[in-house]
């Protein structure tokens, strides 16, 4: 629950209990005191992971239902804290859904190549209102025609907040001039099987892609392009004729003394046709773009 959810029902109770306080009939020692005892018994949740219960309230019924002053007014305060314990329940699961539901943001551009990934995730995080600096890749499946349109394009985020870990889920619309972003928090212990990958910033690989001409994307045949990447920076050691560094200075085979080297590896390919969810049919001729290739380390 939000803190400013909690903090309206916590003035909410407040003035609730001392308006029953106001209003009761019987004069007793410390009865503030003990509506708010009662609100807080009728509101006390035992929390079993996946079942809550409300025990205060129930022993509230089996042990102090029959006071002998102030009867009705401990009951309404009783019921108060039951209504605490509802609003436990359901508020979060309201805020979760609006905070889940799928937004759709426009593109800045529909075309790859006229246009620049990391403007898009500018515009997604000023959007978002995400940390500019704390923004992870999480997996990218893109399919291009050869003029550059998307055709499809799918990504994921993970930005590390104060409260904890915040995944987007981003992905081309079917009018393909708009995102359709869905993001949900993910609890620490959730996402510790994921430690030991090392994640790379959401900004380097996009800037990276951005760097891609069409001349690099020259496989002959072919009138859509896929190329796919997990975002993860790698120990990489497979020389082959299909391995090339990509940089500002354009496509360049690897030569075997130049592994293995630190870089985020890109799997292209081509295909002459899509399916009706616009991704490739028959996707052939596998090239690997290394990106942001580090220098290899002198021993």
């Amino acid at each position: 629950m939000s803190e400013t959810a909690q903090l309206i029902i916590f003035i909410l109770t407040t003035i609730g209990v001392l308006v029953l306080f106001k209003k009761s009939k019987d004069d007793e020692p410390l009865l503030l005191l003990k509506l708010f005892g009662f609100t807080f018994i009728g509101a006390f949740m035992l929390d079993l992971e996946s079942v809550k219960l409300p025990l205060g309230f129930a022993v509230f019924l089996l042990f102090f239902r029959n006071p002998k002053l102030n009867a009705e007014t401990k009951h309404i305060a009783a019921s108060v804290g039951l209504g605490i314990f509802m609003l436990n329940l359901f508020i979060p699961q309201a805020e979760a859904m609006v905070y889940e539901r799928t937004h759709h943001v426009d593109l800045q551009n529909t075309n790859f190549y006229e246009g620049s990934l990391v403007e898009e995730l500018v515009h997604l995080k000023d959007y978002f209102n995400m940390d500019r600096k704390s923004t992870e890749l999480r997996g990218l499946d893109m399919v291009i025609h050869e003029d550059g349109t998307y055709k499809f394009l799918s990504f994921g985020l993970v930005e590390q907040t104060h409260d904890g870990t915040v995944n987007y889920i981003i992905d081309l619309s079917d009018d393909r001039k708009s995102f359709d972003v869905s993001r949900y928090k993910v609890k620490k212990e959730q996402e510790e099987y994921l430690n030991h990958l090392q994640f790379t910033d959401a900004e380097l690989v996009l800037s990276n892609i951005d760097i891609i001409t069409p001349s690099m994307f020259d496989i002959e045949g072919k009138e859509y392009y896929q190329l796919k990447t997990d975002g993860l920076r790698e120990n990489y050691d497979v020389h082959s004729n299909n391995t090339f560094k990509i940089d500002t200075a354009g496509k360049h085979e690897i030569e075997k003394d130049q592994l293995p080297a630190q870089t985020i590896v890109a799997e292209v390919c081509g295909s002459k046709e899509l399916t009706e969810s616009h991704y490739p049919f028959k996707c052939e001729q596998d090239e690997y773009f290394l990106l942001d290739m580090l220098p290899k380390s002198q021993d």
